[in-house]
């Protein structure tokens, strides 16, 4: 029941006014809208702590501006990528690189002895006539007789030497990456772990309400 000025409800339900119709930064939007909705459904049935609603509306959000920064980051925290099921992770990395060079060496040294023996006999006979027209196959008519005989022998011998040296050189590179990754919980349960992530997400929540308080008038 109201006595000395006017509760939070009344100016909600008779009138046009937005407790939160001013802009200010909070990265989580939907976290945003539940700690808006929180704070106007804890203090609905409070008297505002200031004579007139506009003087009531500038010192809330003077307050409120002045302290959700430190809570935007706060929740910040909340939302990093962790497991909320594990207290305990230990990597163990290991990068290994490794070079290998090859080379080798072949020599080819040959030689091949060749030999080349050759003989040629020849024995020709020429007759000659003054009288061509003339038979001259029963000798009539020759005038002389010439006989050939040549008999020859080339002996030839060769070496064939065939040298060289072949070179083969090569390069490879390893590289060896390995990573292993321990995770689990020491010193404490599960439950014990899903209750204070819980707790660090409803603690914002009402640690925002606290310092509201001034803005309104309490009943002790």
């Amino acid at each position: 029941m109201t006595q000395t000025t006017v509760e939070l409800r009344t100016l909600i339900e008779r009138t046009n006014f937005k407790l939160f119709d001013f802009d200010y930064q909070f990265d989580d939007p939907v976290m945003k809208a539940k700690l808006e909705q929180e704070i106007i459904d804890y203090y609905y049935d409070y008297e505002i702590g200031f004579e007139t609603p506009d003087m009531f509306k500038r010192k809330f959000k003077t307050r409120f501006l002045r302290m959700i920064g430190y809570y935007n980051q706060l929740h910040n925290t909340t939302l990093l990528d962790y497991n909320p099921l594990s207290n305990y992770s230990m990597t163990e990395a290991m990068e290994q690189l490794s070079k290998t060079t090859t080379a080798s060496d072949s020599t080819i040294d040959n030689t091949t002895d060749s030999t080349n023996d050759t003989h040629n006999f020849t024995d020709s006979n020429t007759k000659n006539s003054d009288y061509p027209q003339q038979s001259i196959a029963g000798g009539d008519f020759l005038n002389g007789e010439s006989n050939t005989i040549s008999d020859s022998t080339t002996d030839s011998k060769g070496k064939i030497t065939d040298k060289g040296t072949t070179t083969t050189t090569g390069e490879g590179t390893t590289n060896t990456d390995y990573s292993k990754t321990i995770e689990g919980i020491t010193g404490t349960s599960y439950p014990e772990l899903i209750q204070k992530h819980r707790d660090s997400l409803i603690r914002i929540s009402n640690q925002v309400i606290e310092e509201l308080k001034p803005c309104f008038i309490l009943v002790y």
